[in-house]
């Protein structure tokens, strides 16, 4: 159960006259603090709580200053969890998405528990686009996706809709609990940095994916160039480098930078720095590698500005989103969360009354990823521009997004794999999935889940005869798997909705305005050679034959598929299945 909140302490003595005695944007800090997301005044010494559940984390602000994106909980989860029916040991778990508006102070949910199974949704930290127009995350619902089947989803501001951009993301190395990895959007793309195994390999690699956020074609980069284990990147964020948007990758005490459109990556001379988004000439901050007495490598956070250093007091075991300072809209002001309160600083503070960091944690009601976290003014990365050590692009994996095959099936209906060659079955949407089995020629499946655009494909959960998986319904006009209808008296189905076809060389076929012959009257006749569209499903008439909806030459009607083991009607050659 949640833990008595602890109120914000914080150390302030101004001197100096050049110190700024009002801020030129929001002068409120936005913190994480027990659970719960809170509001403190600098200039006022209050603090109030925004949210009140105890299983709150973030928070992320956009890069406008204008919104604040917060992972809740689920309260459903959280109910089961108190009650011992559900238990979270580490992980992600599942939880809501929220956005705070701060000049108005509502909150508004944009992404809950609706349609998930009982495990629910987990969900990344949310990212936001360069413009603050969207939001971007991972989510995965365990008993429905694999590990290698996740959703990349965007939800945009402007229209409150949310779309799968991705459905074959996958989540890389797991321990027993799932791990949701955190994106970074920049204008390179939407970034992940995640573990998998590739080629066989007993031990995971460190990759990189960049996703295209227009059509969720990505490129995936291997960042494990060298055996040597401290070459291997930790960590990674978007920075201007000489006007370009790059990824920074932070390895053990140093920095390279990686460009996302051919993975090529060169090493910095100096750490790169913080900095007021909009400010320029205020102080920055550099997190500088020290090697502790322990010999582990921790980061002291120095300020410059007019070519001088300050120590500004904060060290942090890491440098990432989570544990980073924030500075005030006048870029004068530095705070950040030292396990227990927030703490200050600013340019003339003397030694004496500068608040020391701590490596305690703060109490976290509920494991909600990167709970250590607080935002005040939008901050970027940039850096010096000094490189050095050019390695060369590495090989890289592109990944189309766009599926153009226009999906013809929906769950519940029947499907069967047309003439020619069987269906792989693999374990979740993705060509790099596991195969679990194949659907072969003529065999009938049932549509349980679907249509997921992953990798350029269509792709369908099917349930067969003691199987079940994901399988890709076509490419390139050529419609793999078909609605299935079992007509008695007719040839093995080779047609489907939307495709084009032909009659077959001999008689002209009838069109009709009905399944069959008896009751129905003749429209037209399509002879042999002619190509006309298949307009939806077909039905089986009294005896047993196929027909097919169709438009031919502004006719609508009906014709039938052949008799027997005869086709009258087949694919238009460039649309021949198999």
């Amino acid at each position: 159960m949640k833990k008595m909140l602890l109120l914000f302490l914080l150390a302030l003595v101004a001197t100096g006259s050049h110190i700024a005695k009002s801020q030129s944007s929001n002068p409120d800090i936005y913190t994480y603090q027990n659970g719960d997301l809170w509001k403190y005044s600098l200039h006022a010494n209050t603090a109030m709580p925004l949210t009140g559940s105890g299983y709150n984390g973030g928070p992320v602000l956009s890069p406008d200053g204008r919104s604040i994106a917060f992972l809740e909980a689920a309260p459903s989860f959280v109910a089961d969890f108190n009650a011992g029916i559900a238990s979270q040991t580490a992980g992600t778990p599942p939880a809501d998405i929220w956005i705070l508006d701060v000049a108005g102070q509502n909150l508004r949910k944009i992404a809950d528990q609706s349609r998930a199974s009982s495990a629910g949704y987990l969900r990344s930290i949310p990212a936001w686009s360069p413009d603050s127009s969207k939001l971007a995350w991972l989510q995965i619902d365990p008993l429905v996706q694999t590990l290698e089947g996740a959703s990349l989803q965007v939800y945009s501001l402007d229209t409150g809709a949310t779309a799968s951009l991705a459905g074959d993301v996958n989540l890389g190395y797991q321990e027993s609990d799932i791990t949701v990895p955190g994106l970074r959007w920049g204008t390179g793309g939407i970034a992940r940095l995640f573990f998998a195994y590739l080629y066989g390999n007993q031990s995971p690699f460190t990759l990189l994916e960049v996703f295209n956020p227009t059509d969720g074609s990505r490129r995936q980069f291997n960042l494990e160039l060298t055996p040597d284990a401290a070459a291997l990147a930790i960590d990674f964020m978007w920075a201007d480098h000489l006007g370009q948007d790059v990824i920074l990758l932070r390895l053990q005490d140093y920095w390279e930078v990686l460009n996302p459109l051919d993975g090529s990556r060169s090493r910095l001379t100096d750490a790169p720095r913080l900095k007021n988004r909009f400010l320029t000439g205020a102080p920055e901050l550099i997190p500088t590698a020290v090697s502790n007495e322990r010999g582990e490598w921790e980061f002291h956070w120095r300020a410059v500005t007019g070519g001088q250093l300050y120590d500004t007091g904060f060290i942090s075991r890491d440098v990432d989103v989570n544990r980073q300072p924030a500075l005030s809209g006048d870029g004068v002001h530095m705070v950040w969360h030292n396990g227990e309160r927030v703490s200050t600083w600013h340019l003339g503070m003397v030694t004496e009354a500068r608040a020391l960091a701590s490596d305690a944690v703060a109490y976290n009601a509920f494991p909600i990823p990167g709970p250590v976290s607080l935002v005040w003014a939008p901050m970027e990365w940039i850096t010096t521009g000094a490189v050095a050590a050019i390695q060369a692009a590495p090989a890289s994996e592109a990944k189309p997004g766009i599926c153009a095959l226009a999906p013809q099936l929906s769950p519940g209906q029947q499907a069967v794999v047309s003439p020619g060659l069987a269906n792989r079955v693999r374990r979740a949407a993705s060509l790099n999935a596991e195969v679990v089995g194949r659907i072969q020629a003529g065999e009938v499946v049932t549509v349980i889940q679907g249509p997921v655009c992953a990798g350029g494909y269509y792709w369908y959960s099917v349930q067969g005869a003691g199987f079940s998986g994901w399988t890709v319904e076509g490419i390139d006009g050529d419609y793999w798997l078909l609605y299935h209808i079992d007509c008695s008296n007719s040839p093995p189905i080779r047609l489907g909705k939307g495709m084009i076809a032909v009659v077959s060389a001999g008689e002209a076929n009838n069109i009709r305005d009905g399944a069959g012959t008896q009751g129905t009257a003749i429209l037209g006749r399509m002879p042999a050679g002619t190509n006309f569209l298949i307009s939806g499903y077909p039905e089986c008439d009294a005896e047993g034959r196929r027909w097919y909806p169709v438009q031919y030459n502004q006719v609508d009607g009906w014709t039938a598929a052949g008799v027997g083991a005869e086709y009258w009607i087949e694919p238009a050659p460039s649309q021949a299945t198999g």
